[in-house]
């Protein structure tokens, strides 16, 4: 059984609103059975690896943990607590003491037993609301308010569920008010997937126009919380204004700027990072009149350049008499004209502001006919022409690998770089090997390469078997 499948059957559970019996239910695999004041859930073992390490993972419990398990019981900070581990199932026991509410009447299965699969949105990078008539809007308080007219007699409940709340049944009720029902919640900026439900039944928001599929084939309303907003001034004849750039792949736009006073404007959310864009008018394309950042791709047009973010300093020491040195890497398609360097007393620099993430870069001489790593920067990977520098930026895991006679160079591959043959290379110094890294979240596989052999993290006890008769080590972020 694969994980989506596993977690359909879930998802069944969780937009039915079925109620907990106090009698075993059975959902791909997973059997749930309340036994006194306890809740056992039964994992078989013919899933399939993953569906079972997504699974305890969900329960907070390392499932390279079990390789560990004798008679010693593992728990998890949920209250999960592995009991038995046998060749045909995995028993999870979690004390039924402290559930609040009444199951029957409002709480799904998942949302009791704690077990629901992470919210899934798509990665947007670049988004913008269009409703037919105000639904959702931002307070002063900074607060988002959730507005539902709701026709006919007066429901019995009504509640906001969605990505915000993990899909929670009775998380938010709504507040009747004059004219409907509405919710005052706190959202982070990005892409919200939202429903209502209504006695029972879930109900898309009708005033929203953007829905969207979630991974499993539902479908729901989508918001977006704003943090910029692009405003062309002028231009009052013109019939439309469109908005293309990197972060939509250069597609135009469906639903254009709206027309204000003083020009044509478009409110959306931009994910954080360095992008380029340009404005449509009536077909035509232009650069953004009020933005004095304007670059060169390798084509020769001319693109404006935005940021949202902090700020990174590239710096690259002397060259005082080289023509301007540009910065190419992973982060702009390794594009050598495009961001060129300034001139300081001791070198070059460029502000440039991405995204949280792992990044690749090198150092642009000669009009292009020389490429070079950063002198400052220990960390690189590849090798010869094609090795380049390494950047972290908002690292969140500090690996450390300890000094050992005869070892020259400790590389870091895994899941977060494609697992490259020479890998992220560690800073030597005075107690061994050190690298900074962004991992996403949930199960990174990784490995150092110690010269030429590729071992285990001695420093980490979880690791799983891999396709070469050998193990990787294995790390959680949450």
């Amino acid at each position: 059984m694969s994980i989506k499948a596993f977690y359909k059957g879930l998802m069944v559970l969780f937009f039915g609103l079925l109620a907990l019996a106090l009698k075993g239910q059975k959902q791909g695999g997973i059997d749930y059975q309340i036994v006194g004041v306890d809740l056992y859930c039964y994992v078989d073992r013919d899933l399939s690896q993953t569906t079972i390490d997504s699974l305890l993972g969900t329960c907070d419990i390392k499932p390279e943990a079990l390789a560990l398990y004798h008679e010693k019981q593992i728990s998890s900070a949920s209250h999960w607590q592995v009991v038995e581990v046998n060749e045909q199932q995995i028993i999870l026991r979690k004390p039924l003491k402290g559930l609040e509410g009444k199951p029957k009447e409002q709480k799904t299965l998942m949302e009791v037993l704690g077990l629901g699969p992470k919210s899934f949105v798509d990665d947007y990078r670049f988004g913008y609301n269009v409703f037919s008539k105000p639904a959702v809007w931002e307070l002063d308080n900074s607060k988002t308010r959730f507005f539902l007219k709701v026709e006919g007699a007066k429901p019995e409940s009504i509640y906001l569920s969605g990505t915000f709340n993990q899909w929670s049944t009775s998380a938010c009720p709504m507040t009747a008010c004059d004219s409907g029902y509405y919710a005052d919640i706190n959202l982070g900026e990005g892409a919200h997937y939202y429903k209502y439900i209504v006695n029972g039944h879930w109900l898309m928001d009708p005033r929203n126009r953007l829905k969207a599929n979630d991974w499993e084939g539902n479908e729901n309303s989508v918001y977006f919380k704003e943090n910029y907003s692009f405003f062309l001034p002028g231009y009052k004849k013109a019939q439309k204004v469109h908005l293309a750039g990197s972060f939509s792949n250069w597609e135009p736009d469906n639903q254009g700027f709206i027309k204000v006073k003083g020009g044509w404007e478009r409110p959306c959310y931009l994910e954080e990072g360095t992008h380029a864009y340009k404005f449509i008018v009536d077909g035509e394309w232009i650069t953004d009149p009020t933005n004095p950042v304007i670059r060169k791709d390798e084509e020769g047009n001319e693109n404006s350049f935005m940021a949202i973010g902090d700020t990174f300093y590239f710096y690259l020491p002397g060259y005082k008499n080289a023509a301007a040195p540009v910065v190419a890497g992973s982060f702009n398609d390794w594009n050598p004209i495009e961001l060129k360097m300034t001139k300081t007393d001791s070198g070059w620099i460029l502000p440039y502001v991405l995204a949280p993430g792992n990044y690749e870069y090198k150092f642009v001489l000669e009009y292009g006919h020389k490429w070079i790593i950063d002198p400052n920067n220990p960390h690189t990977n590849g090798e010869g022409n094609t090795k380049n520098s390494v950047l972290s930026l908002n690292p969140n895991k500090h690996f450390f690998y300890p000094h050992k006679k005869g070892l020259e160079r400790v590389c870091l591959s895994g899941d977060f770089n494609a697992w490259p043959e020479n890998g992220y290379t560690l800073e030597k110094q005075a107690d061994g090997w050190h690298i900074d890294v962004h991992l996403p979240q949930g199960k990174t596989r990784y490995k150092f390469i110690l010269n030429e052999d590729w071992v285990r993290d001695p420093n980490n006890p979880l690791f799983e078997p891999n396709e070469y008769d050998d193990y990787n080590s294995v790390i959680w972020m949450k």
